[in-house]
């Protein structure tokens, strides 16, 4: 009985923080999917207004690339 009350609080501590990772990790797995599905279908949006109202860019030409600060 004292080796289950010496390891219990360990155990309880590693459980808490394997299911913390394991929300940390769904949360962003979900937040990637999210984000290709909203720039696939923006994507594909583009395309749309491209084919329907030809090459003309609908926002602007973008030119030549200014230059900016180095990173």
């Amino acid at each position: 009985m004292e080796y289950i009350a010496v390891l219990l609080p360990s155990v309880s501590i590693g459980i808490i923080f394997w299911l913390i990772l394991r929300w940390i990790f769904r949360g962003d797995r979900t937040e990637r999917s999210v984000q290709a599905r909203s720039e696939a279908d923006a994507e594909r949006w583009y395309e749309q207004l491209k084919e329907r109202d030809g090459e003309d860019l609908p926002f602007g030409d973008p030119g030549p690339r200014r230059p900016g600060p180095e990173r």
